[in-house]
C-alpha cells in the first residue's frame, strides 16, 4: 500500500520551520502527502510551503501558531477540519540544558507544556477523526534521554520519558483500529535545540536531520520505537541491559555538565 493510501492525504508537522520538522516536511511531501506545517515563523513557513509545492507539486498549508497559546487548537481547527488529516507528526520541543535551579520556574512549565501538553491535545483532536477512517498514522518526537534520569536536562528527559511511554502505549491500543503509533528517540542532532551546547565531549556524534527523520518515516508500520544511528542505539542498549539507572544518570551527568 502506497503511503498516501495508508495515511490519507495531509500530514500535520509541528515545529516544522526548522531541523528534524524541516526534514519531515520535505519527505512526506516527496512520498505523496499534502503537508500542514505548524510553527510560529511565518515567513519561514511560507517560503518552505512554497518551495515543496513547485518541489513535488503538493499542497502545504502554512500555519503560524504558538502552541504555547492558549487558544491554539482553535486554530488549528480552523485551518484542518476541512481537510483529511492522516498523518500526525509531532514533533516541536523545547530543551533546557544547564544548572536546574538557573532556568525559571515559567520556562519549566512551557517545557512541560510544549513537549507533553501540546502533543496531548492534538493526539486528542485528530485521533478521533483516524479512528473514524480506520487508518491513520502518529509519530512523536522524543529522544533518547528518555530513557535514562539525565542531570542538567532533568525536565527535558522527564518530558521525553512521558513520550515515550504514552507512545508505547497508544500504539497498542490503536494499532487494531488501523492506527500506526511511532516514537522517535534521536540523539544529539544538528538543530537550533543543540546550536548553543559543546556537545564534543559526548560518545556520539551530532546527527544530520534528514537521517533522522528518515528513520522514523521508514519504521513507520513496522516499529513503536526507533532511536536512529549506531553509537545512540549502542548507548540505548547499554542503558537498558547493561548497566543500572544509577550508572546511567552518573555518566550522563558528567556528559551534559561539560556541555554548558
Amino acid at each position: 500500500m502506497k503511503f498516501k493510501e495508508k495515511y490519507g492525504q495531509y500530514a500535520l508537522i509541528t515545529g516544522a520551520s526548522s531541523g528534524i520538522g524541516v526534514e519531515f516536511a520535505n519527505q512526506l511531501a516527496e512520498k505523496g502527502l499534502n503537508v500542514i506545517l505548524v510553527a510560529r515563523r511565518q515567513e519561514r513557513l511560507e517560503k518552505l510551503s512554497n518551495e515543496l509545492e513547485e518541489k513535488y507539486g503538493i499542497k502545504a498549508v502554512a500555519l503560524a501558531v504558538d502552541l504555547l497559546s492558549g487558544n491554539f487548537m482553535d486554530e488549528v481547527k480552523k485551518a484542518t477540519d476541512p481537510l483529511d488529516v492522516g498523518l500526525l507528526v509531532s514533533n516541536a520541543g523545547m530543551m533546557y540544558i544547564g544548572n536546574y535551579l538557573d532556568s525559571s520556574l515559567e520556562d519549566d512549565l512551557k517545557m512541560i507544556d510544549l513537549n507533553i501538553k501540546a502533543p496531548a491535545i492534538l493526539t486528542h483532536h485528530f485521533v478521533r477523526k483516524m479512528v473514524e477512517r480506520k487508518k491513520g498514522g502518529i509519530i512523536y518526537t522524543a529522544s533518547m534521554l528518555g530513557y535514562i534520569g539525565t542531570p542538567f536536562a532533568s525536565t527535558y528527559a522527564g518530558t521525553k520519558a512521558h513520550e515515550i511511554v504514552k507512545g508505547e502505549g497508544l500504539a497498542y491500543e490503536l494499532g487494531p483500529k488501523g492506527i500506526d503509533v511511532l516514537v522517535l528517540n534521536p540523539g544529539l542532532t544538528e538543530t537550533e535545540m543543540t546550536s548553543n551546547n559543546d556537545f564534543s565531549g559526548m560518545p556520539m556524534k551530532l546527527m544530520k536531520p534528514d537521517l533522522v527523520a528518515k528513520s522514523a518515516i521508514d519504521a513507520l508500520g513496522k516499529r513503536t520505537l526507533v532511536t536512529p544511528g549506531f553509537m545512540n542505539n549502542v548507548m540505548v542498549w547499554m542503558a537498558k541491559r547493561v548497566m543500572s539507572r544509577k550508572m546511567n544518570t552518573k555518566m550522563f551527568g558528567m556528559f551534559m555538565k561539560k556541555s554548558f
